[in-house]
């Protein structure tokens, strides 16, 4: 009798767990309304862009905000000529929140995550140079091969960061490789 009537709690949780997602589902298809106290900072300079959210909470004009990605310096370099592997580094990424804590930051080259930084109860986060070791490692690419004559491979890279408010920020450019020349 008793694994009777266990069977039963458990099949009135799912049907109780069930009727409870399906308005969820249906709901979730439409598109989210855009918050109007919601805003994006964006900047663009030489081929590069970074944007930023801030929102609006209350009426007195307070704001939640996430910080510009901070990320001078993005550099690739060969270290032996006589091979094609070249490294891709920053002299630092940086970015901070207010009054949230930063949750994760994040590099992606050409479409694939190269690295993650998770944070804990902090409201910046500082990655420098030495954290990546020689940097992240690259094929430096023929003479011409990113579109540039003088220069190897192009490599397009995205850092993005969230906060505990769930406000993002994120950097976008690009850089290019030395040629590897057999």
């Amino acid at each position: 009798m008793f694994r009777s009537a266990s069977r039963t709690v458990v099949v009135c949780c799912v049907i109780v767990l069930v009727g409870l997602a399906l308005p969820q589902v249906a709901g979730g298809q439409a598109p989210p309304a855009a918050d109007p106290g919601m805003q994006v900072r964006v900047e663009e300079q030489g081929g590069t862009r970074r944007e930023s959210e801030t929102k609006m909470v209350a009426a007195d004009g307070t704001q939640e905000s996430i910080g510009f990605i901070d990320s001078p310096t993005a550099t690739c370099y060969q270290p032996d000529s006589t091979q094609d592997i070249c490294y891709v580094n920053w002299h630092f990424l940086s970015v901070s929140a207010d009054p949230a804590y930063i949750i994760w930051m994040w590099v992606e080259l050409d479409g694939k995550k190269a690295s993650r930084y998770g944070g804990f109860f902090q409201t910046s986060m500082l990655v420098p140079h030495t954290m990546h070791g020689r940097g992240f490692k690259v094929a430096c690419g023929a003479l011409g091969a990113g579109g540039d004559p003088d220069f190897g491979n192009r490599y397009e890279y995205t850092i993005r960061a969230r906060d505990g408010n769930d406000l993002f920020a994120a950097n976008f450019g690009s850089v290019y490789c030395p040629a590897f020349i057999p």
